[in-house]
């Protein structure tokens, strides 16, 4: 599986075959080209389509989804800077307790604090005002300190 292929599996079908899924679970060399990949060509319907699945996955017990694989489609949809797409990882991030406890805050935030507290302002329902709380928590706590740094590396759980 390579990465090109992949997206133009995705273009023709709008979803991912067991076997794609299957390799971008376990290969970290395909998870790299991956995001490197998406540093240059942006697809955020590939971006959304691909948490999706994870989150779904997740969800079902027979699946083994580990909370890297939430990561790496965060990561992937956060480098589109979307601050809306903030409330879709924060809804990966709470798929379970693991995934709470897990799914670094950092991905919520990617369009930068600021915009990310104005924007969760904007919204009222629960989610977004639990999302507002417990961002604007970890920004007291200084978990958004290095942020651009965060999303200019490739992070090692890639």
């Amino acid at each position: 599986m390579d990465t090109k292929t992949l997206i133009e599996n995705f273009k023709t079908r709008h979803s991912f075959s067991d076997d794609e899924i299957s390799a971008i679970r376990t290969d970290k060399t395909f998870r790299a080209e991956l995001v490197n990949y998406f540093k240059v060509n942006r697809d955020r319907t590939f971006a959304l389509a691909l948490l999706d699945t994870f989150i779904k996955l997740r969800k079902d017990p027979k699946n083994e989804v580990s909370i890297d694989h939430l990561m790496l489609g965060s990561f992937i949809l956060g480098m589109h800077r979307q601050v809306e797409d903030s409330l879709k990882i924060w809804k990966a991030k709470r798929v379970d307790f693991d995934t709470y406890c897990g799914v670094d805050i950092q991905l919520v935030s990617f369009a930068g604090v600021d915009k990310t507290v104005f924007f969760l302002q904007t919204q009222h329902d629960d989610e977004a005002k639990e999302a507002l709380k417990y961002v604007l928590a970890c920004s007291e706590a200084g978990d958004f300190d290095d942020l651009e740094e965060y999303f200019n590396e490739t992070p090692w759980w890639i």
